[in-house]
């Protein structure tokens, strides 16, 4: 990474949290340049995924291992070779070593094709995948060894007759008299989602039926699954939300049988000709909702999971007012008897215009029903806006209605999106997402990240204007520096090294006024004026405002840091 890029999203996002110093939302401390919490391992330095197909990536407790499929694209690492490979990467738990496959070269470059994972009983893993609607193919291969990446058997194709989009693996051993069998939730026919099943673990495949039905041949109802192995869990829209005022739906799947939250069956089989709408489905948010003095439109599905009573949790969006430039987040939980909804976090705008409900999306934690991680520009301690979209970790005690948010990263010179959460178990976290430039979703520079292990960020001091991790005169002598200077053709970041805190390009009494909060904010409440002796209330607006200043800061013998700081008023 360029150590000068690095420093300027620093500098530029101390200058917004000096803004909300002034408006008194927020402490005046900010963090490292690209600091993660914890230790960023990259499982592919090319990849992307979309979040309706899934496992995208499993923890191999046997093997040690998290398996992580992606596809990449000729703007990421390797270029036009690599441009629509479909992969799968292996990180080994005990080493950190990353190993790599490709299932498929060049299919398709978008990231709606990566591949659904699946571990089968005997250890080996099976992948399927397809091109994002431009052919009729479901595509399968299984691994040739259990645990092991490097070698898999050869590519097969099951022809779905209509264009083919995402693959979800599933599996429900007491279905079928208790012989098991393997789902595979898929977009097919009508663009509604279909069932593929297979009753040898993924060998073979044959066609189920049709699990909802919408509107005409080109409307699509998007679902997020999450399965405990006695039943798959869903959470669904109408439609697309650029086409729909959606609302979401929740159901669940048991042997064959589409049931209500509450257990009523909804399609007695799903594997007749006859399929339920998504209006069937129990409701957990219905459009037109109003929340905090603004109506709730056009959600979206983001994540669904189960806790340990079996009972459903999800995390979805919605338009604000119908603007797509103020996304919320929403979380819900199941009861038994009735879902209750919360508002979560802000998700800002878009990531591009013509696909403007593309937020940076949220994950829930499919061990805790407490936890979960969002992607968004606005700080959801602040609500200030960054420059990047970013990882924060949310925790509730009260059910959803409240949430303590901790930095996952920050001041990133590249967004973070579209976190998972992979099963593993209590004890243990694994929180993946992708790094870089997202442009669409056949045009993206990004790597697959994550960490293993989750360590809060260490705070810095805005005050630490030369960015040595020590709040002292240095800082002092660097904001005197500035003091009244020309600013006029400085960069915001160089400006504010000489004491620029609010981005006005101008160091005067409201920027001193920040950095003596953040200084003491650092150092404790009177460490200020305790050690550099400057008057307090209107004498010391006058003693900043006028030649006072300037004279005291050449009685402290600091009339030349602007040459050690290579940065000339």
């Amino acid at each position: 990474m360029n150590e000068r890029i690095s420093i300027v999203s620093r500098r530029q996002t101390a200058l917004l949290i000096a803004l909300a110093v002034m408006a008194g939302g927020a402490a005046p401390w900010t963090y490292a340049a690209n600091d993660v919490a914890g230790e960023l391992i990259t499982f592919n330095d090319n990849g992307a995924w979309s979040w309706f197909e899934d496992e995208r990536a499993i923890v191999d407790t046997a093997a040690g291992k998290i398996i992580v499929s992606s596809v990449a694209a000729a703007a990421g690492a390797g270029g036009a070779s690599r441009s629509g490979d479909v992969d799968v990467a292996a990180y080994d738990l005990a080493t950190g070593a990353v190993t790599q496959f490709v299932l498929n070269e060049n299919l398709q470059v978008d990231d709606h094709n990566s591949a659904a994972l699946w571990r089968r009983p005997d250890g080996r893993y099976l992948a399927m995948y397809s091109r994002h609607g431009s052919d009729a193919f479901t595509r399968w291969r299984i691994s040739t060894h259990s645990g092991d990446i490097s070698s898999w058997g050869p590519e097969q194709t099951f022809n779905n007759g209509a264009g083919t989009t995402y693959s979800n693996l599933h599996y429900l051993p007491n279905d079928n008299g208790g012989a098991g069998r393997l789902y595979n939730f898929t977009r097919t026919i009508g663009f509604d989602p279909n069932i593929l099943v297979s009753s040898d673990l993924g060998d073979t495949w044959s066609y189920g039926g049709r699990l909802l039905q919408e509107g005409d041949a080109s409307d699509r109802p998007y679902l997020r699954y999450f399965s405990d192995g006695e039943k798959v869990h869903l959470i669904a829209t109408e439609q697309h939300p650029r086409d729909f005022d959606n609302s979401i739906y929740h159901a669940y799947v048991q042997d064959g049988v589409l049931y209500s939250s509450t257990g009523s069956r909804v399609d007695g089989n799903l594997f007749d000709a006859g399929a339920a709408e998504p209006e069937d489905l129990t409701p957990i948010f219905t459009t037109g909702t109003s929340v905090g003095g603004a109506v709730m439109r056009h959600g979206w599905t983001l994540d669904v999971a189960i806790d340990d009573a079996g009972l459903p949790y999800a995390v979805f969006q919605m338009r604000a007012d119908n603007s797509s430039l103020d996304h919320r987040f929403f979380y819900a939980r199941f009861d038994g008897s009735v879902w209750s909804v919360n508002e979560l976090a802000k998700a800002g705008g878009y990531l591009y215009a013509s696909e403007n409900d593309y937020t940076g999306l949220a994950a829930l934690d499919p061990h805790d029903p407490n936890r979960l991680f969002i992607s968004t520009k606005i700080d959801p301690r602040t609500q200030v806006t960054m420059p990047r979209y970013e990882i924060f970790e949310g925790v509730t005690t009260n059910g959803g209605a409240d949430w303590t948010w901790a930095p996952i990263t920050y001041n990133s010179t590249a967004d973070n999106l579209r976190p998972i959460v992979p099963r593993w178990d209590d004890e243990h976290t694994a929180l993946l997402w992708m790094r870089g430039n997202y442009s669409t979703y056949t045009n993206y520079d990004l790597a697959i990240v994550g960490l293993t292990e989750i360590t809060p960020l260490v705070e810095t001091s805005v005050a630490d204007l030369n960015g040595d991790g020590a709040v002292d005169v240095g800082d002092f002598t660097l904001y005197f520096t500035g003091l009244h200077a020309d600013l006029d053709g400085l960069t915001p970041e160089e400006a504010y090294m000489l004491g620029d805190m609010n981005g006005d390009f101008a160091n005067n009494y409201e920027d001193f006024v920040i950095f003596r909060e953040a200084y003491d904010a650092a150092l404790g409440a009177g460490s200020f004026v305790a050690t550099f002796q400057v008057p307090e209330g209107a004498a010391m607006e006058a003693f900043v405002s006028g030649v006072g200043g300037l004279l005291f800061v050449r009685g402290l013998g600091m009339s030349s840091p602007a040459r050690a700081s290579g940065i000339q008023p």
